[in-house]
């Protein structure tokens, strides 16, 4: 017998809860969202509670009915077609970071493990451009939609109630000369003014004598009430979420291990000065 696929994922169910918002904002009530679109109230409930099936036909005619803007429209249909697809693949950019958005607007909590690049919710626009080029290879037009996707994502530190966000970082995050050094400076400089927010966190792992988790390569978890939780594993080839909670708990586990070795901020942002210190020019 092969393995079902579970009835719900964390992705569902904020998936569920925005329908649920953006209903209630319209002032519909499931009777009346079943008059206006016919879909039942049964499958209305189990749409808000994250169960599956979602169909995609559903979800535009509900977002619809509730008046939802087109570019918020967009980012919810692309978490909905991410819930119950294959890994996202480099040629579907849009939805890649219209559903990466969601998620982030939707989290508590961010950590970032960075061992060779600085995170992308940290990037500048040079550093994030010379990325694409030199790092990723991509081709001058995807350059622009990626690096344009990045920067988008990083207003989510901004707002007035801002997610915790943890970057852990490598000392060879800021070794690596990306887009020359002018560039890096400007990349450098900036980290230290992120890092000044009191919703920003940056520790640098550097010194150790031993192997840390970082060494297994990036990744992003995002943390959301109830406890929920949802690791992103993101490459050139493609963007694997990770929801059961048996695999959430080995990167939750890393994590702790790398805070537990990495600099506090203090000497963390003096390692990021010394970077700054040591390009030329």
């Amino acid at each position: 017998m092969g393995l079902r696929e579970p009835d719900s994922t964390v992705r569902l169910e904020l998936l569920g809860e925005e329908l649920r918002t953006h209903r209630e904002r319209a002032g519909l009530s499931l009777a009346g969202v079943t008059e206006l679109v016919g879909i039942s109230t049964s499958k209305l409930s189990r749409m808000e509670n994250g169960r599956r099936p979602q169909r995609i036909d559903d979800l535009m005619a509900l977002l619809g009915a509730y008046r939802v803007p087109g570019g918020r429209r967009d980012e919810l249909l692309a978490l909905a077609r991410g819930a119950a697809a294959a890994p996202v693949r480099p040629e579907q950019v849009a939805g890649r970071f219209a559903a990466l958005r969601v998620l982030e607007a939707k989290a508590a909590m961010l950590v970032d493990v960075a061992p060779a690049l600085v995170p992308a919710l940290l990037q500048t626009v040079p550093y994030a451009q010379a990325v694409m080029r030199e790092v990723y290879l991509l081709d001058e037009p995807k350059v622009e939609d990626y690096t344009a996707g990045r920067i988008h994502r990083q207003a989510v530190l901004r707002r007035e109630e801002p997610p915790r966000f943890f970057a852990i970082l490598t000392e060879a995050a800021l070794s690596s000369v990306v887009g020359g050094q002018q560039v890096m400076r400007g990349q450098l400089r900036y980290l230290l003014e992120a890092g000044a927010r009191p919703n920003v966190t940056i520790r640098v792992v550097s010194g150790l004598e031993h192997g840390h988790p970082a060494l297994d390569g990036p990744f992003q978890r995002m943390q959301f009430d109830r406890g929920r939780a949802v690791v992103l594993l993101e490459s050139r080839a493609a963007a694997v979420y990770l929801e059961d909670p048996g695999e959430v708990k080995h990167y939750d586990r890393a994590v702790v291990e790398l805070l537990s070795a990495a600099l506090d901020e203090r000497a963390s942002a003096a390692l990021i000065e010394k970077a700054i210190a040591g390009l030329s020019g």
